[in-house]
């Protein structure tokens, strides 16, 4: 480093070397208790804070002073052997004592490898190791052997990754062991010099001897005074042959201040600020002094550092080399769990498969950082870089004030974090106690995979569990992208059928309003011909009455004639000299009796013509009655339409208002959210919408969990909760989880609270009660069955007897009271019980479930393959009847009256078939994943079947609406758990159901919207 004139005489963050000692001014004080403290303590250690100059006090001050004999007693001829611990102490160790001049001579690179092994293989045999190497090595004894140790904080590192592996293997005490075996003895000169942090001085108390080691050799390094200061920034500068102004000294000085942890920086600072005096004055011994000019240049203490680093980061050419320059940083830093910044120093064929980069790429980025001027990174400058270099920042001040640095460091931190996340999830899902990822969580793993392309070189830093984690996220993430498609086709079928709904509703409205055009018309018509009729009709009634009054004058003309005829023949007795007066009145009279006739005739035309006009007039008079009544007809149909339309407007609403609601909740506004959700149940119902709905449900039930506190949860249970059955009274149940905690619970509206409990000690798998309710049965997956006797009240329980029967438990249930069935991985077993339990028949084979009807039929389920057996005897060759599906059932259920089967499958579907007929089942596929248990029961009047999924939902189904009008769209889905539900069961009311999952928790459900509205309204909530 030093020619005729000193290119900089500061050498920036990283420490002073050896050979450095001209330029190392103001520790003189120092190095000579360095010195006594070493006479007297063969074990040295100096502790000081990070940035306190440890490494340069000891390099540049103490091994000087050892060549320079300084150090009475011992002479001047030092082999100085320096290592740090990094991830394998005793193999560096053995390394460097293979360096040439140090315990060997040699020529070639191929011995050093040699003497490496064999040094190795010598410190690893015993504590004495590193005396027999020393002994073995053939050196003169006259030559004094120090071990210097730098950065002993490494190797606490390295113990934690000792016990990460579980080997057994204790390098690191071994180490410790070595070194303070080799100082207790005084036949050899060998002395032990480590520097170490000062927080780290309380983990030493891990290893035996350690402390009290330090105890008697401890050496803490004090601050420097201003005055010492003074002297490492002016006896530099004098030695490169230049001067530095007064006020620049004192600025100096002012903003170290008395932080140790500032001289690194300090170090750079003055690094900086020289090379840019010698860019504004080139020539040799110039007069200029160093000044605040050069200073502000390089952005002062506080940015030069941060400033110098981006001018580095700015000459990479590409967002590649930035990319592997991040990788490289992120790889050379650590920030532990009590947030302390370790450097961790790599080899560079490691770090080019953390970067995924060729090795002269990560050589490229390393040279920029260590070139001349710079030295961010370590080895020097000038040291010949190759795949088993070791590569480590150069001082741990980079990552404290280089910005971008902190920001990878970060990073870092959070992905090693989200990893072990990850592994732990794994190991969980593993052992059978944890699930798949679900979003938020399994989004955040899957970008992190995404940003940050992990590899297994870079998850080793960690554990060895990298395979497994990342083949557990595929998985869940194929999974859930199942899931996903599964929920976006649904969501589209649903806004399909929105839109036909809406474009129906539009139909419908616009056929009603033609409607209502054209039964106004009509009527307009009709009032028209009635008028007209009317008025035809009056016009009748007066041709009828003129008729009448023509009839009666031609009556009275005829009385007239006869008359007149009476008086002629009288008057022709009297007058026959008249007689042919009398014969020309006859003949007048018979003329005027001839025009009466045809009056009356013409009389009875008109009345007839009256009566034809009145009989028309009626009959118009009817068509037009006709006519009104379709047009009130046709307006009766038009409101009916107009009704319906109003209906299905309202029933959206009252969804929109259930949306709402939710919204309102979530935003903590519970008060209007209640009263919106009301709103929307009442408007549902007053126009006859769907008695279950999940928009309108679900906003119901969250209410209804907030306004009671959540106390439909039950979560006292450790572990998984595989099974529950009901209690032996109607308002208690019974459950137990994996580890077999025992509970019995009080349910009232839906509260869980617990009664009592009980330890079975055992890994339970399913817990079934009684037909009296007096007993129940517990099978684990050791094998053992468990009887208990429960009291009446649910207060007590008390174990009646512990039996064995063959294989890991799936199920049980009972038949009767003395009777129940045990389902295993290795076959199906009948038992009785009265004073011992005694198996009466045992059915080999792969059964997956099986269920009892009410009437005693058995119901046993292998693969797709349902068997109905009368006869246990007849098991498994002799079934009455197969009911067989196109996948896998995992459950099966029938119904109360006995009238009614469902099957479950491990894609999702469920199988419904009405067994006391001969209708077509029905299939459908309502969940995303295996559905592992399923309930009938009557709840208002209408039968309800429950299923219980992997997908962690529950859905109700009204069987009647899906048997008769295949509407799956009023099916309700329950959310609450976040792993699979194993089990459910109704009430015997079916008011309520709860449900077992392996989130370790119980919940309870209302089985309709009305249940909750009640809840909602009355007095109580």
């Amino acid at each position: 480093m030093l020619d005729d004139i000193i290119q900089n005489p500061f050498p920036g963050l990283r420490a002073f070397e050896e050979e450095e000692d001209i330029l190392f001014f103001g520790r003189e004080k120092q190095v000579d208790e360095l010195l006594k403290k070493l006479r007297t303590q063969r074990f040295l250690t100096v502790i000081g804070s990070s940035g306190s100059g440890k490494s340069s006090l000891v390099k540049s001050g103490l091994i000087p002073s050892l060549h320079s004999g300084f150090m009475s007693g011992a002479g001047s001829n030092w082999k100085i052997c320096s290592l740090r611990p990094g991830v394998n102490p005793i193999g560096n160790l053995a390394r460097a004592l293979s360096q040439k001049g140090i315990l060997y001579d040699y020529d070639s690179a191929d011995d050093e490898q040699m003497y490496s092994s064999i040094n190795e293989s010598v410190l690893r045999r015993s504590n004495f190791g590193l005396i027999d190497a020393f002994t073995q090595s053939g050196i003169d004894p006259k030559n004094n052997l120090l071990i210097l140790v730098d950065q002993f904080e490494e190797l606490f590192r390295f113990i934690k990754f000792e016990k990460e592996a579980r080997e057994g293997k204790r390098d690191s005490v071994a180490f410790i062991n070595l070194l303070l075996k080799a100082t207790e003895q005084r036949e050899l000169p060998i002395y032990v010099v480590f520097t170490m942090r000062s927080d780290f001085l309380g983990d030493c108390t891990e290893f035996r001897g350690l402390p009290e080691a330090i105890n008697e050799g401890q050496y803490l390094v004090p601050r420097m005074t201003r005055e010492e200061r003074r002297d490492a920034i002016v006896g530099p500068v004098g030695v490169g042959g230049a001067s530095i102004s007064p006020r620049l000294l004192n600025q100096l000085l002012n903003d170290v201040g008395d932080n140790p942890d500032q001289l690194p920086i300090l170090q750079h600072a003055l690094m900086r600020t020289w090379d840019a005096y010698k860019k504004n004055n080139p020539e040799p011994y110039s007069e200029k002094e160093i000044d605040l000019d050069d200073y502000i240049e390089i952005g002062t203490m506080e940015h030069a550092l941060s400033q110098h680093a981006e001018e580095a980061y700015a000459e990479l050419e590409s967002p590649e080399l930035k990319q592997i320059c991040e990788s490289i940083f992120r790889a050379l830093t650590e920030r532990g769990a009590d947030a302390r910044g370790v450097r961790r120093p790599s080899r560079l064929s490691e770090l080019c498969q953390l970067s995924n980069a060729k090795p002269e790429q990560v050589i490229q980025v390393i040279e920029i950082f260590r070139k001349k001027g710079r030295g961010f990174l370590m080895p020097p400058v000038g040291v010949p870089l190759t795949e088993d270099s070791i590569i480590d920042i150069s001082h741990e001040s980079i990552m404290r004030v280089w910005e971008r640095l902190m920001l990878w460091v970060e990073v870092e931190n959070q992905s090693a974090s989200i990893y072990l996340r990850l592994c732990d999830a794994a190991d969980l899902y593993e052992a059978g106690k944890g699930g798949l990822l679900r979003d938020p969580e399994l989004q955040v793993a899957w970008n992190w995979k995404e940003e940050n392309s992990p590899n297994a070189v870079w998850a080793s830093r960690y554990n060895d569990l990298f395979d497994k984690a990342i083949l557990y996220l595929d998985h869940s993430k194929e999974q859930n992208e199942k899931e996903m498609l599964f929920k976006e086709r649904m969501q589209k079928e649903r806004l399909k059928k929105a839109r036909r709904i809406t474009i129906i509703i539009s139909i419908i409205a616009f056929a009603a309003f033609l409607l209502a055009i054209y039964s106004f018309e009509l009527r307009n018509l009709a009032t028209k011909q009635t008028i007209l009729a009317e008025k035809e009709s009056e016009e009748a009634k007066r041709q009828r009455k003129l008729a009448e009054d023509q009839k009666l004058i031609a009556q009275q003309s005829e009385a007239e004639a006869e008359e007149s005829a009476k008086q002629a023949l009288i008057q022709k007795g009297i007058a026959v000299a008249e007689q042919e007066n009398a014969k020309k009145s006859e003949k007048n009279a018979l003329l005027q009796k001839l025009i009466a006739e045809q009056q009356k005739a013409y009389a009875e035309r008109q009345k007839t013509i009256s009566e034809q006009n009145a009989e028309i007039a009626r009959q118009q008079q009817g068509i037009a009655e006709t006519q009104t009544e379709l047009a009130i007809s046709n307006e009766k149909i038009a409101k009916e339409q107009t009704s319906i339309s109003s209906r299905l407007k309202d029933i959206a609403q009252a969804r929109n208002l259930a949306y709402e609601a939710m919204m309102l909740l979530n935003d903590n506004k519970q008060e209007e959210s209640r009263k919106n959700i009301i709103s929307a149940y009442k408007l549902n119902a007053d126009n006859n919408g769907p008695l279950q709905n999940s928009d309108i449900y679900n906003a119901l039930h969250f209410n209804w969990i907030r306004a009671i506190q959540n106390k439909n949860q039950f979560s006292a249970h450790k572990f998984a909760v595989r099974s529950i059955a009901q209690g032996p009274a109607s308002n208690q149940l019974i459950s137990v989880d994996e580890a077999g905690m025992l509970y019995i619970l009080k349910t009232v509206n839906g509260v869980l609270e617990p009664l009592t409990s009980y330890d079975l000690k055992d890994e339970a798998r399913s817990v079934s009660t009684s037909p009296d309710g007096s007993k129940a049965l517990v099978v684990t997956s050791t094998g053992k069955g468990i009887l208990l006797d429960i009291a009446s009240g649910g207060n007590s329980i008390k174990e009646s007897t512990r039996f064995s029967f063959t294989g890991i438990a799936k199920l049980a249930i009972f038949k009767t009271n003395s009777e129940f069935a045990i389902l295993t991985n290795k076959g199906l077993g009948i038992y009785r019980t009265g004073n011992t339990v005694e198996q009466v028949r045992f059915a080999p084979g792969n059964f997956s479930t099986i269920s009892y009807s009410r009437s005693g039929k058995l119901y046993l389920v292998s693969g797709n393959k349902a068997s109905v057996y009368s006869n246990s005897e007849n098991i498994p060759e002799k079934p009455e009847s197969v009911i067989s599906l196109n996948s896998r059932i995992t459950s099966l259920a029938i119904s109360p009256a006995d009238d009614y089967l469902a099957a479950g499958t491990y894609d999702g579907g469920i199988y419904i078939r009405e067994l006391n007929s001969n209708k077509a089942a029905i299939s459908f596929t309502p969940h995303a994943s295996s559905v592992n248990d399923l309930k009938f029961k009557s709840v208002n009047g209408n039968l309800q079947l429950a299923s219980a999924s992997s997908d962690q939902t529950i859905k109700l189904m009204d069987v009647n609406a899906i048997m008769t009008s295949k509407n799956t769209e009023d099916i309700l889905t329950l959310r609450g758990h976040n792993k699979w539900v194993y089990n459910l069961i109704y009430t015997p009311d079916g008011k309520f159901l709860y449900t077992a999952s392996e989130d370790k928790r119980i919940i309870g459900w209302h089985t309709s919207m009305s249940g909750i509205y009640k809840s909602l309204t009355s007095d109580k909530n």
